[in-house]
Parts: structure tokens; sequence; C-alpha cells
């Protein structure tokens, strides 16, 4: 359906449903290895999320189901396409499909969206987008969101590449730089080589570079994402210059070390005691009328799905919260809650997919 008048565009529903058939409409080549999608609703429909969260994304691939959550790319802004930006891996099964198959017309399915990790839910009035590869994806969200509303926030976006031919959105980046007065934008590449007369800024992310570019980094709410050893370096060198660490936010959808700090307890606990064999225990699907046998090593997503019931699920790893089912009565534990919201904890949810039994368990579902 086209959108020929104001009354049609008023009856637009916003994007309130867990399950959106999308159909494509584009395909940009932006480097050698990486592609953005512009999909928009086969329903009139407009996208409404917040700059930094993700959608989930499941196809059937050989005969296997493949779930994969993929950042935002475009601002809620501009509601009536979505944007995915996606580097292929070459060992990735799920981003080479998608590479190779996507075309316009070609439809899919989005879950979503979700994550904790967004510039909407933080205050700040000056800030840094720290990113490196394809983590680039939720800072261009949030500074194309931020752009398009002429906001009165002091933005210093700043991004590694690994060549010039690695850098991801390019020429939008200049053109914002020169267009913005209070965006200071800053490429950085690490191994620039001699294919181009690299005038900018080299090396890897370091303390001097952070004090260099935003001298004022201490007065600053920093938004990193990129590879883990990358976020890794951007820590320590935020520690070696002090940094208050309670304005730093990445997409680990791990604030505060919390998985970090649940996973090391477990190790911790199993030490302790080791001769603990695995247990039998038997799991209720109370509105499905459904009782199976479930063992302590069991993630409940996987049991659940086993059974036929359905279940909504995405990321598979605890950070989206669409596979929530409210727990009747049991004990379980978790491997990571990040896409849990307090409410939903509070109302008894859990999240099946990173949860597990030490009890007999009933769930809602």
């Amino acid at each position: 359906m086209s959108i020929t008048s104001i009354e049609q565009l008023k009856s637009i529903e916003s994007w309130s449903t867990r399950k959106t058939p999308v159909v494509c409409v584009n395909v940009i080549d932006e480097t050698h290895d990486v592609k953005t999608f512009q999909f928009r609703a086969k329903e009139p429909q407009l996208f409404h999320f917040k700059p930094g969260q993700f959608i989930g994304i499941q196809l059937e691939i050989g005969g296997e189901k493949h779930n994969r959550s993929y950042t935002i790319a475009s601002s809620p802004t501009r509601p009536h396409l979505l944007e995915l930006t996606i580097k292929k891996d070459p060992e990735g099964i799920i981003s080479s499909w998608l590479h190779e198959n996507i075309q316009v017309g070609s439809e899919l399915e989005f879950r979503g969206p979700a994550g904790q990790f967004n510039c909407l839910d933080i205050e700040s009035d000056k800030v840094v987008l720290i990113s490196a590869g394809s983590g680039i994806t939720p800072a261009m969200s949030m500074l194309r969101f931020w752009c398009d509303q002429a906001v009165n926030k002091n933005i210093v976006f700043l991004h590694w590449a690994r060549t010039t031919q690695d850098i991801i959105f390019r020429r939008e980046l200049s053109l914002l730089d020169f267009q913005h007065a209070n965006c200071t934008i800053e490429v950085v590449c690490s191994q620039p080589g001699l294919t181009e007369n690299w005038l900018g800024r080299r090396g890897r992310v370091n303390k001097n570079i952070l004090l260099d570019v935003v001298p004022d980094i201490q007065e600053r709410v920093i938004f990193c994402c990129g590879p883990d050893g990358f976020m890794d370096q951007v820590k320590q060198s935020l520690g070696q210059l002090d940094f208050n660490m309670e304005n730093y936010h990445d997409e680990t959808f791990d604030p505060g070390g919390k998985k970090k700090a649940k996973l090391e307890k477990q190790q911790a606990e199993q030490q302790q005691a080791p001769e603990e064999a695995v247990k039998l225990f038997k799991l209720t699907l109370k509105k499905s009328g459904i009782t199976v046998d479930v063992t302590t090593q069991d993630a409940l997503l996987e049991k659940i799905e086993s059974t036929g019931v359905a279940i909504e699920s995405a990321c598979r790893e605890g950070d989206c919260g669409c596979c929530k089912v409210r727990k009747i009565s049991g004990d379980t534990v978790t491997t990571n809650d990040s896409g849990l919201d307090k409410q939903s904890e509070q109302e008894g949810f859990i999240l099946t997919c990173t949860s597990h039994v030490r009890s007999d368990v009933e769930l809602d579902i």
C-alpha cells in the first residue's frame, strides 16, 4: 500500500507487535563486505523504537533454524523504513545468507524491538559515541536521531576502521560533520595502508587519542559499541584517565559487569561442589497442559521448544527479553537476565533462554 494522503499517514499503526512481516525495498553497498538493507512493513506501520535497540531475525537455512539479533541503524525520526547495516562474516551463516539472498522484494519477519542500550533512557548534554567496525550501527542510529531533531547537545563521534575501504557511512559522516556545528566526527584508521593518502588519525584506541579528540571527556556520557577486544581497550584507556564508569554504556547488554559477575559466581560454586551430579526435575507448562522431565543443565527455552509449544525468542542470550515467561513456582537460576526489565522481574517473569531449573518448576505458558 502506498501512502498518498495525510489521512492514510494518520491511519498507520505504531510498531507494537512482536512479530512484524517486512519487505526489502532497497539494498545499499556500504563497503566491500557491508550492506544496508532497507525494509518497509508489509502492512502500513510506523517503526517506533529507541536509538540503539535491535531486532531479532529467525531464518531456516538448510533445514535448521537460526536466530540472530541486529542493531537498527536507522533513526526513529524516519519511521517509515527500518535499516539494518550488516557486515558479512565469512564464517557467519546468517550474515552470509542475508548478503547472498536478500534483494528488493525479499520478505522477512522481525521480532522486537528490544534492548536496554539506547540514548533515550540516559540523560546527557555532552556525549561521546565510540565505535569500531560494524559497531557503528547503534551509534549511527543515535547520531541520525539527534541531528534530525537539531538537539541542543554537544556530540563527539569517534569511529575506528581498519582501512579507508572499511569506513562504513563515510560520505554521510562527512556530510553530518559539515552540516551540524554541535557535532564533531573523527574517523581513525588502524591500518590505512598505501591504497589511499589518508590524512586522518591512525592507530588503535588509547588514552592519548581519547584525550586529544575529547579533552573534556570527564564531563561526557559515553556510548560504545564494537568487538569485545576493542571495548576492552576503550575501558582500559578510560581507566587510565580515571573516567567515571557510571557514565559509560556499551552494547554488551551487561551494565556494571553483571553477566561476568554471575558467571564467575557460578564457576566458583561449581568448583566448590564438583561432585554435584546432574539432577532431574519436572517442568510444567500450565496453559499448555504439558509436564516434561528437565535436567539442571537444560535451557528452559530449548526444552519448551522441544514440546512444540510456541514461544517467542530472538537473541537466545538473555539480552532481548523476547522469551520471557512468568514463573508460577519453583527455583531457577540464570546466566544473564539483562533483557528483563525491573517491572517484569517484580511480576515474576524469567528469561527462558538463559534459565535453568533447581527444582520442579511451573511456568505460565
